[in-house]
């Protein structure tokens, strides 16, 4: 097993991906570690945003949204007030996931209102196959042509960044960015990373299955959304 860190650690770095990755943590604790690791996550990209300029969409999935993506978020509108979001449900038909292959189809989606985006976000637990952060990505660059493309995720595979610029055109992956806080080497037998984020995060986080977490509506869209609805 290798991890390497990246530019962002620090000792509570250390301490917060050791205890995610630690199978025992349980689901209200593993929460919260993840809203802690979204607002170092959400700090370390405010160096790419100009605060009156600056037009930003950030993109989860839902299993991501009310934790890694809420501390992005409240970092984010603190500094440069409002945000758009958009919220994913995938099913990912390949659980081995192993380096290039797998899919992962959308089965329902919530999107804010967007015209002109100058930065896209993309957010993920964990990036290793990047089946689901190609597929989100390439759902959202249907709409919008933004000058970056930042992809964010607590842990990475170490293979992640290549196999997801090479599934786009140069004029696309020549935008992306990449914000992370450890990089691994290894797989374990069923394809999660070694030590990754200890596991699947949907099971990590206590919502059993993939079909059970396609059934969740995270409380950040339930809120959001009600913004939208007529009064």
């Amino acid at each position: 097993m290798t991890r390497t860190y990246s530019h962002l650690y620090s000792s509570l770095v250390h301490s917060l991906l050791d205890q995610i990755a630690d199978k025992t943590t349980p689901p209200e604790s593993y929460k919260a570690d993840m809203l802690k690791i979204g607002q170092i996550l959400g700090d370390a990209l405010l160096s790419e945003l100009e605060p009156s300029q600056s037009k930003v969409l950030l993109a989860a999935t839902a299993e991501d949204a009310d934790f890694l993506a809420q501390g992005i978020l409240e970092r984010l509108e603190a500094a440069i007030g409002s945000v758009a979001f958009a919220c994913f449900w995938n099913y990912r038909t390949n659980l081995f996931d192993l380096d290039s292959l797998g899919s992962a189809p959308i089965l329902k989606t919530y999107k804010e209102p967007i015209d002109q985006i100058d930065i896209l976000i993309i957010v993920k637990s964990v990036i290793s196959g990047a089946c689901v952060v190609r597929t989100n990505l390439e759902n959202l660059i249907q709409k919008i042509q933004p000058r970056k493309i930042l992809i964010v995720a607590p842990v990475l595979y170490h293979k992640a960044e290549e196999t997801l610029k090479q599934s786009f055109a140069s004029s696309i992956s020549d935008k992306f960015q990449f914000y992370y806080l450890a990089k691994d080497t290894e797989k374990s037998q069923n394809g999660d990373l070694v030590p990754g984020i200890g596991g699947r995060i949907y099971e990590r986080l206590g919502f059993g299955g993939q079909t059970e977490k396609n059934k969740y509506v995270p409380e950040i869209v339930k809120k959001r959304r009600a913004k939208f609805l007529p009064a």
